[in-house]
């Protein structure tokens, strides 16, 4: 069934996640393989998005962060997606490195987005945290969180329940549409 008139995520790709996070493992051996297949279920066979691994950061490995784009045919950024393990989300350090990660990646990519928003995605797994940037004001949403004072320990709360959504639920699967449809929409000379 194709994406656009699916009401829900396939139980078969669903199959595909469940499998691969049980392979013993990095996190590119339980995500890599599911992602992609995902993003080319959402974005079709044809030739005007493609999915595009990146490189991680130099201070990173494929082993702790898995980062991806959707370039349009032009080779332009229309989504970001970093992926970053599950046990992420208990951890307030954590969740604040995985925020300062994508937003860096806004920093290097929304100027150069063709669309009037370029979306983010972080997911800790596959809890998920989506970023809007207005690439008209460079606004990016949800705003920042400072951290407390140098020298002071992160809160256990802080950014908790900012990843809630699970990107396999039927929120997640209408979240990812809404998404998808304004990127195809606006990608393929919409309004």
């Amino acid at each position: 069934m194709p994406f656009e008139t699916d009401t829900k995520w396939p139980d078969r790709l669903v199959t595909i996640f469940t499998v691969s996070r049980r392979i013993p493992g990095s996190l590119e051996d339980c995500y890599s393989g599911p992602y992609d297949k995902m993003l080319n279920y959402c974005f079709g066979e044809g030739f005007d998005f493609f999915v595009a691994p990146q490189v991680p950061p130099a201070d990173e490995t494929r082993k702790t962060v898995i980062y991806l784009l959707v370039l349009d045919k032009n080779g332009l950024p229309v989504l970001i997606i970093e992926v970053r393990d599950d046990s992420h989300h208990r951890n307030p350090s954590k969740r604040d490195a995985a925020d300062t990660r994508i937003r860096s990646r806004f920093d290097e990519l929304l100027f150069t987005c063709p669309l009037p928003t370029l979306h983010g995605l972080s997911l800790l797994g596959t809890r998920m945290r989506v970023y809007t940037g207005n690439t008209a004001s460079m606004e990016l949403i949800p705003p920042n969180v400072e951290r407390p004072a140098t020298g002071r320990v992160l809160d256990p709360s802080f950014l908790a329940n900012q990843w809630d959504l699970d990107i396999l639920s039927d929120d997640g699967f209408r979240k990812i549409k809404e998404i998808v449809g304004f990127i195809k929409h606006h990608g393929l000379g919409g309004a």
